[in-house]
């Protein structure tokens, strides 16, 4: 069962951080949400996109934290398919998840942090959360192209539908044009300056010589202009706050130290071949 499956996951990571376990489980639990999207005639048309697809579907050596689906045949009821997943992880596993939607987000709260050691005390939650974001909106890209990717894992086998990669990678560079983020702490002090998943998947596009889909990034700007864009805003960017974003989603120290040393180089130089 699952509980099973994640505690053995849990056992093979005994020096990471519990933040860092908790989203290992999170990505866990991904694929049974995906086993059940991409087996059912009513959500396979979903086309899964974002972090979590590169870290499901093609080996991106990060963890992520949520899915992200777009909804392109404007078809979905989200009341019904959050009520749909609850049914499911309720019948078919040993987890029954308390469910929650807000806006275009259907959030899983599972109560198993207690039971997995990731939570003591009264005021630590017992819940771990996996958000499924449904977008309806992608009129920004009029040309893509979608594929279909077959995934074998934790004893699942499905064929899951996705943006092909140029499309995503321009999704990708206009998250690091576009998104205002930061975490502050409760007095409300920055404690990191951007999302630094957005770069590190960047880099890891440019690693894989992938070549952006720019109709997908901004019609009114000149490839020119969007790479010299891009490049102020990389030059800019607070390396550290990389780094820090991804303390949960890496576990190797060291290599994080190394990445936040090297990686506005590594990013200006795959602009400059973009």
């Amino acid at each position: 069962m699952i509980k099973d499956f994640l505690k053995n996951t849990l056992r093979e990571n005994p020096s990471s951080s519990n933040l860092y376990k908790r989203n290992l489980l999170k990505e866990n639990l991904q694929i049974f949400v995906l086993d059940y999207i991409y087996s059912s005639k009513e959500y396979k048309d979903l086309v899964f996109y974002g972090g979590s697809c590169l870290s499901q579907c093609y080996n991106l050596p990060r963890l992520s934290e949520d899915l992200d689906f777009v909804d392109v045949l404007n078809k979905i009821d989200l009341e019904k398919l959050a009520i749909d997943l609850k049914k499911y992880f309720k019948d078919k596993t040993d987890l029954d998840p308390i469910v929650k939607l807000q806006k275009f987000r259907i959030y899983l709260r599972f109560p198993i942090l207690k039971e997995l050691g990731l939570s003591s005390g009264e005021k630590e939650t017992d819940l771990l959360y996996l958000k499924v974001e449904i977008f309806k909106e992608f009129n920004f890209c009029q040309k893509y192209k979608s594929e279909i990717v077959p995934l074998f894992k934790s004893g699942k086998a499905m064929f899951v539908k996705t943006f092909d990669l140029p499309t995503m990678m321009s999704t990708k560079i206009r998250a690091v044009l576009n998104r205002k983020w930061e975490k502050t702490d409760k007095s409300g002090a920055t404690l990191i300056s951007v999302k630094g998943r957005d770069y590190f998947d960047l880099m890891w596009y440019f690693e894989k010589k992938i070549k952006p889909n720019f109709s997908c990034i901004d019609k009114n700007k000149t490839q020119d202009e969007i790479k010299k864009e891009l490049i102020r805003i990389v030059s800019s960017v607070d390396e550290r706050s990389i780094a820090l974003d991804l303390e949960n989603f890496i576990s190797d120290q060291n290599y994080l130290d190394n990445l936040s040393k090297n990686i506005k180089d590594i990013l200006k130089r795959g602009i400059e071949k973009m």
